[in-house]
């Protein structure tokens, strides 16, 4: 059932302009929703997303964030406060990857990480269940949380913390509030495509669905999460991976 305008549920979603983030704004306004959303280094993505989407700009508003500034996971609660008068959804895509070894990472860099990916869904999701709006949250976070390598110390270990923070604050929340997130694997985005290195075919054939997901395949089970049909769902952390987590027990 198509909304009339303005009328539909409105969503903050962080790291909007690319990627799963980007790919969550485009499924969300196609499904009616109002959105405020984020970018941090891509500006010139954000105006393009918002041309091709809501050239009037009256459901679609892209702010910059740095969200590994613990002030402002609460200013962007206001912000969609006072852009669209509530708030019943965030996702939370933003995030930092760094895959420097482990006897190469410093303290500073590990602690960069951890501010921008776990820090500030703390704030986020906190600052977002104080309105008494707010319906559901879903976070980003990935298999590299349970399934590890050899670098990535700082990301992985960020990852691992958002998954149980999501199951935390969902137990804090209930029944308010419904805070699920979803543990992506291997997904084709901007930074895979523009790394030569990248072990795309390697992944095919490990992957039993065959292929790598799309950002749209992320961004379709994030619109599940938050919608009524997941109205007895709290509190998980759901792989979707085509099944590479299977190979790697």
């Amino acid at each position: 059932m198509t909304r009339p305008p303005n009328t539909g549920p409105v969503t903050l979603v962080t790291g909007g302009s690319s990627g799963i983030g980007a790919a969550v704004v485009r499924r969300l306004h196609t499904d009616g929703h109002r959105l405020a959303a984020t970018y941090h280094r891509h500006g010139e993505r954000a105006a393009a997303l918002t041309a091709d989407l809501d050239a009037h700009h009256t459901s679609l508003a892209f702010w910059p964030a740095d969200l590994a500034d613990p002030d402002v996971p609460a200013r962007l609660v206001q912000q969609a406060l006072t852009r669209y008068g509530r708030l019943d959804h965030v996702v939370h895509c933003a995030a930092t990857i760094d895959t420097t070894p482990i006897e190469q990472t410093t303290s500073s860099s590990f602690d960069a990480v951890m501010r921008t990916n776990v820090t500030s869904a703390f704030l986020l999701l906190r600052a977002a269940a104080d309105q008494p709006t707010l319906r559901s949250t879903v976070t980003i976070s990935s298999i590299a949380a349970t399934f590890t390598g050899p670098d990535s110390a700082a990301y992985e270990a960020s990852k691992a913390a958002l998954s149980m923070l999501t199951r935390t604050m969902a137990a804090a929340y209930a029944p308010r509030v419904r805070i699920n997130a979803l543990a992506p694997g291997a997904v084709e985005t901007e930074r895979s495509l523009a790394d030569p290195g990248f072990p795309r075919a390697m992944l095919r054939q490990r992957i039993p669905l065959g292929r790598l997901a799309t950002p749209a395949d992320i961004a379709a089970t994030a619109a599940v999460l938050l919608g009524p049909d997941s109205s007895y769902i709290t509190g998980q952390v759901l792989i979707v991976d085509g099944g590479l987590s299977l190979k790697l027990t």
